[in-house]
This record gives C-alpha cells, structure tokens and sequence, in this order.
C-alpha cells in the first residue's frame, strides 16, 4: 500500500491508530549511533513502473517513496512507524467546515533536485496526471470537488479541479471535499501523487524516465528491465525526516526468485525485496538467522479474485464453492509456513479485524470441502466450463496458480493458466478488456485503515476500465453505502465494530476467496547491520532509507 505537531486536529486524525507489530530480528527503533555511508546491492524482480502515479507494486513504492514526498509523510521507525507527520507541507493540515476543507502550505524554499522550485500548483497538477492517467489510485481522489467532473472532461492537461485552490506566491493549498473523508490525511501521504514539477510531468507514462522529486535520493533508470540507480540527496533537509543513510543503492533487477536469494547469502546482493521461498527458506533460517527476520507487516491480505462479470464466477454459487474447496494448509506449504491461514478480508494488526468465527466456509485451517463445492458447480449450472486462472512468475505464484487450477478441475471445471511477468500482470488483470475470470492477488496496506482494503478492493465506486484494482468487479450497493457511511469518520475506536460486521458480510458474499496473510522475509548480506537496520516499517515494509552498513 503511514509526530504530533503544533497543529489544530480534528477526529479525522484517529486513523493513526498505532498497529500492533511483531518482530523476530533487529529493530531499527533501537536509537543505536548507525554508520553512514557507503553503497549497496539490492535485488528485485522489479518495479512496475517508475511513474509515480502509475505504480502499484511494493518493488516500486519501497524505492518510489526515497525520491518522492507528500504533502505528509509517516515516521520512519517500526513502532512508530504508522503516525503521521508533515512532509513538504510546514505542517498537520487545518480541517474545517466538518472535515471537508484541508488547509496546507508549503515549507518555504523548496526546490526540486533539478533545482526548480516546488510550487503549490504541482500537488494540484500531480492529482490531475493521476486522474488523466487512469491511476489505479484515483478512486482516492474522486472525492475532492471536481475531480469526477475533471475525469468526465477527459482529463486534458490545462482543466482544473475545482477542490484545489493553490497559490504558487504563498505557498498555501487548499482542498475541499464533497464529504468528509477520515482516510484523506492518509491520501495526503500518497507517493503516488506526490508533487512533481509540472513543467516536467506531462500527461504520459514517464516510467521510463521519470520526473523529478524532493526526496531523501535521486533515481536513475539505467534500463527498466536490468538496473536502476538510487543516490542520497546531500541538500535533503527537511526537519522531522532522516536522510538517507547509506550513499548509493544500486538495484538489479531479476526474474528468478532463488537466485536473488542465493547472491544475498553469497554477498553479491545485500538485501532482496523477494521473500525467501522454496528449498533454500529452510537453509536460510537455520543458518542465517541472525540476518534473517519474518514479520505479518505490513498487514496484507492474499486471495484468490473472481470476476463477477464473467462466467462461471457471476454464479454466487460458483464463487461460494471456491471458498469451500480452498485448502489453506496446502497454500501454507507453498509459502514455506510464511502464510497464516484466514477466513477473514481484513488482516490482523488492522483497525477492526475480528476473527470470522465461525467461518461460513469452514475452518481456514482444515482441509476443503470437495464434495460441497461439487455440489455448489452442479447447482449452478456452469459444470464443465472452461477457466483460465491468472498468474505471475514470481515464486511461489506460479506453484500457487497451479494449485488452484488444480482445485477447480477437481470441483467440476476444466481449468488451465496463464502466467505473466510480474511487472506486467497487474496491469493486465486490471484492464477490462482482457475479461479476466479469476487469478491471484494479493494487498498490502497503504495505511492503517480498514478503508485501505475495502475502498480500492471490492467497492463498486473503484471500478476503472485500466489499472482497476477491485478485480472482482464486485458492486453490491449496500457493501458500496457502508463502505462510504464508514469513511466519513476517523474515530476507528467507534467504528472497528462496523468494520468487522462489514468484513463478515464481504466474506459470506463470497466476491473473491481470502485465503492468508503472508509473513514477510528480510534477510541481509553479512556486510548489512541487521542489528539496527533492519525494522519493517508498517507502510512501507522494509524501509531503504533506514538500511546501514555495519
């Protein structure tokens, strides 16, 4: 998919609820006097784009949020990780009018990399490339007076949104929203829509080489498929925000899982963003544990999307008889133990996750019900139909496609997959025009607010022709009201009972089967201090900038 300063609050703010964290290995908490300096290796199967508007993946928005900051920004460390605080703004916005109006102003004297100022008008300019660009995070945005009808123009460069009031003299931005949004100081620290200087971000794909930010490092794209570069910004300073620690990060970019592990043990990597898998998991935590560290954050949910606009999957009955079938103890293999088994959308550590319990589909963590699910197919009469099942080439996905294939050719379907390049597949699956039927997904928070999950997942009001991100297409009016009624509030205290009674009705409606929440893997070279660098932070994940040697 994030302290306090002088600032007038209101109860929007509580969506800083603190998360509940779990940790196995070092704590970048600790306040340890780190070394600064040097270079490292890092290794990744890549971003999917580099255009900050257009990103969606963790391999993107971990190196993403080093060169491009918000309007806010969160707290570096682990524990403290999901409080807000201000980033190019001076500081905490100014709501009024009941929560709809946002008042910020720039920190004065900020330039770009490229030396050009950052001016007011560019966070403006930013929202409007995210919404002429289909952004798979627009949804976000469409509550800001005139966002929709700026969309409805087309999106030409040269409109305006009529929410954004921005004055490039003094700095001062105004926001006005057509309801009050509990999640918006959240939106404010996107990466996604970060301010970018206008003059050098037209309405395109710039991922091949993209614009400059105000961040804690500059990025170079050698080649998108090989090799990018990140490099410290000595003139980065602003107050609150570390810089980074380490000099230069260079990425290599590589498909295969297992070997980006090996070169970290080896030394010729120093971290990689995969999560160790396969046969050398068991070999890492035995030998290497001390550089090696699983944790459930940032919260994520993994389950299977079925698209309700397509055949089988339009039949409740079909999609009642995948949740049914699923097996969780054979995906927990697949991951290695990584994966807890889990009945519910929300996951835990989220603002209103309660157990499902009893679930509707019987106990995540005991085998199908093979039978029932057959039984669910032949009332449904969509027996035999022909599904493709969705994948990507990053272990363990394929393994994991090739399971629920599998298990939809034993409940009554012939079943075959497609597997894509990672960098690519999210793009694909989220464009209408391929009709994809159903496939692997998974999400990781982008701040902690059930909002997060729902909002972009399953509301109907998040459905986009490119770049959608609620793959089950799922518009069921009443999930859509409740999800609205619940964002009007930040008091999560208040509401976390609402949003696990909305997470029971999501899950018993069956428009994708949920099925885990991954432990992610950090491991590091020995060169690494994992000690004192290596927290997870709980929006970003492993945090980069926070990275040491020893």
């Amino acid at each position: 998919m994030r302290k306090a300063q002088k600032t007038k609050l209101v109860a929007t703010l509580a969506v800083l609820a603190p998360l509940v964290l779990a940790s196995c290995g070092g704590n970048d908490d600790s306040g340890a006097d780190v070394r600064k300096g040097g270079s490292i290796r890092v290794g990744t199967t890549g971003p999917d784009s580099f255009d900050p508007v257009l990103a969606q993946s963790i391999q993107a928005y971990q190196p993403l949020q080093l060169v491009y900051t918000p309007l806010l920004t969160y707290k570096d460390g682990e524990a403290d990780g999901s409080e807000l605080i201000p980033g190019l703004a001076e500081a905490m916005p100014q709501v009024t009018d009941g929560g709809k109006t946002y008042r910020l102003r720039l920190r004065r004297g900020l330039h770009y990399t490229d030396g050009s100022p950052v001016r007011a008008s560019d966070f403006e300019h930013s929202v409007k490339r995210a919404l002429a660009l289909g952004s798979p995070w627009s949804s976000f945005y469409s509550g800001i007076v005139g966002a929709d009808a700026f969309s409805e123009r087309g999106g030409k460069e040269g409109g305006d949104i009529g929410g954004i009031e921005a004055s490039d003299r003094t700095g001062e931005i105004t926001i006005h929203l057509t309801e009050p949004d509990g999640t918006f100081p959240n939106v404010l620290a996107f990466v996604y829509t970060a301010p970018t200087p206008a003059a050098k971000s037209p309405f395109k794909s710039l991922t091949g080489s993209p614009p400059p930010g105000l961040g804690r490092y500059t990025i170079e794209v050698v080649n998108p498929s090989q090799e990018f570069v990140l490099t410290r910004n000595e003139h980065f300073d602003l107050e609150g925000i570390e810089p980074g620690r380490v000099r230069k990060i260079t990425a290599v970019v590589r498909g295969n899982v297992a070997r980006l592990t090996q070169d970290v043990i080896d030394g010729r990597l120093d971290f990689s963003t995969e999560n160790v898998t396969g046969d050398l998991l068991p070999t890492v935590r035995s030998r290497y544990g001390d550089r090696y560290r699983e944790d459930p954050n940032p919260p994520n949910i993994y389950y299977f999307f079925m698209n309700v606009r397509t055949e089988p999957f339009d039949s409740r009955a079909v999609r009642e008889a995948v949740n049914y079938a699923v097996d969780s103890r054979a995906l927990v293999r697949l991951f290695g133990g990584r994966l807890r088994p889990t009945c519910n959308f929300l996951p835990p550590g989220v603002p209103g996750y309660e157990p499902n319990e009893p679930c509707p589909f019987g106990d995540p963590n005991g085998p199908g019900d093979i039978e029932k699910a057959r039984s669910l197919v032949e009332r449904s009469g969509r027996k035999g139909m022909k599904v493709t099942v969705w994948g990507y080439n990053t272990a363990p996905q394929p393994a994991v496609a090739d399971y629920y294939r599998d298990l939809l050719d034993r409940i009554g379907f012939e079943a075959e997959t497609k597997i894509l390049n990672d960098r690519i597949y999210f793009q694909a699956v989220g464009n209408q025009k391929t009709k994809a039927q159903t496939g692997l997904t998974n999400w990781l928070q982008d701040f902690p607010n059930p909002a997060d999950f729902f909002g972009p997942l399953v509301s109907g009001e998040a459905i986009q022709e490119t770049n959608n991100l609620n793959l089950s297409n799922s518009d069921d009016p009443d999930v859509n009201e409740k999800i609205a009624e619940l964002k009007r509030t930040g008091d999560l205290e208040r509401t976390a009972g609402d949003w696990a009674d909305l997470d029971r009705e999501v899950v018993e409606n069956a428009y994708n089967a949920p099925y885990g929440n991954e432990e992610s893997s950090t491991f590091f070279s020995e060169r690494m201090d994992f000690e004192n660098c290596a927290g997870v932070h709980p929006v970003y994940g492993s945090n980069w900038a926070r990275f040491c040697l020893k």
